[in-house]
This record gives structure tokens, sequence and C-alpha cells, in this order.
């Protein structure tokens, strides 16, 4: 099972503080193992970035990020289910990607690449 490496860049628009934007990557099914947020020099403190896996056969929410330009790395897990559908206390496993991922900024300036994300999967 190869490790993947992709990369999304996305662009915002509007005014400062209120600025959006959103990108897709597409993706065979696949684990995502970690993602590295990269945000524009510019990009204000006030930067909301979420990812999440939309589609069949539901939407997860991956990682969200609020009021943030830090860049950094993430290893986003979800917490594991037993038999009986509780959850495990304490117990996370890698997210299955089912076929994209959607990268959204908010509360940004508008920026050419505002953020970047860099994307480590296992196919």
């Amino acid at each position: 099972m190869p490790v993947e490496k992709h990369t999304l860049k996305v662009s915002t628009t509007g005014s400062a503080g209120s600025a959006s934007g959103s990108g897709i990557l597409t993706l065979a099914l696949c684990e995502l193992l970690a993602v590295h947020l990269d945000y524009h020099a510019s990009a204000p403190a006030t930067t909301d970035v979420t990812l999440s896996s939309p589609g069949q056969p539901a939407s997860q929410t991956i990682l969200t990020r609020s009021n943030s330009a830090t860049d950094g790395w993430f290893y986003p897990r979800r917490q594991k289910d037993d038999n009986a559908a509780a959850a495990i206390t304490g117990d996370y496993d890698k997210f299955v990607v089912h076929g994209n991922l959607l990268l959204e900024i908010a509360q940004a300036d508008a920026l050419t690449d505002c953020v970047t994300a860099t994307v480590y999967v296992r196919t």
C-alpha cells in the first residue's frame, strides 16, 4: 500500500476578514495519514479551515482549525466504535476517505493561495 502526496491550493475572495474559498481534491478510496497546512504570509489570524470528505455514503468532517494562520502538521483520527456502535474511549484510527477531500476557508482576506494543504494518504 503506497503512500501518496497530494497538494491542494485554495484562494479566497471577498472583504478583509470575511473572504472565503474552497477547493476539492479528488482521491481514490484511501486512508488519510497526515495533513500539512501552509498559510499565506498575509493570512489573518481570524482564518478558519475545515477539511471534510463529502459525498457517499455520508459526509464526514476531518479537521477544523479556527482563528489561526500558523502553519502546522496534523494527524486527524476518528474515534473507534465497538460492536454495539458505542464509542471506545481513547481508541482512535485513521479516516477512510471515500473519493474527495473538500478544503473550505472562511474569515480570511482575499489572497491567492491563502491556504495550501499537503495531504498524505495510503491507497
